[in-house]
């Protein structure tokens, strides 16, 4: 089945300010160098805010690990964005809720971060939560949460995404 020219692969949170584009930019820096330009990495949010940089806290902490999203612009998630994702990956229930209430055809394609690939009997419904508003050593806890998971999903993905190249 090895078809497609690229992978594409998005993040969802709320506002998309804090939460998903650590994720993208986290995944960006593990993915990028295996799969160069046969992968695209991007992010959105539920609440549909537009053209808004990332947060200064979770700009901060990413830069901490190497991950720059000091151009991040905010964008709201549209049928366009998810129907061309591969895999969407959400931060919380209520936002794989809002992706298959507006988008039915994408729900087996979303997926809450800290479930993917995991038996059921192993998952835990468990948000990432969000750090808006938050001090720094909140916001660093979170990104380690997401690093957390990305490292734990990390092999599956891979295979998957050169399963599907």
């Amino acid at each position: 089945m090895k078809n497609k020219k690229e992978f594409v692969i998005l993040f969802v949170c709320s506002g998309n300010a804090c939460r998903s584009p650590i994720a993208e930019g986290i995944l960006k820096k593990k993915l990028y160098p295996i799969f160069k330009d046969r992968i695209r990495i991007h992010s959105a949010g539920t609440l549909g805010i537009e053209n808004h940089p990332a947060t200064p806290n979770a700009v901060s902490v990413a830069k901490e690990k190497g991950v720059d999203i000091s151009g991040h612009s905010s964008k709201g998630i549209t049928k366009d964005i998810v129907e061309e994702a591969d895999l969407i990956f959400v931060m919380a229930t209520l936002h794989r809720n809002f992706v298959v209430v507006n988008f039915p055809k994408t729900k087996n394609k979303v997926h809450l971060l800290t479930n993917f690939d995991l038996d059921k009997s192993e998952q835990r419904n468990e948000s990432v939560k969000d750090p808006i508003g938050e001090n720094l050593k909140f916001y660093r806890r979170i990104i380690n949460h997401i690093e957390n998971e990305i490292d734990r999903i990390l092999p599956e993905l891979i295979i998957l995404i050169e399963n599907k190249l």
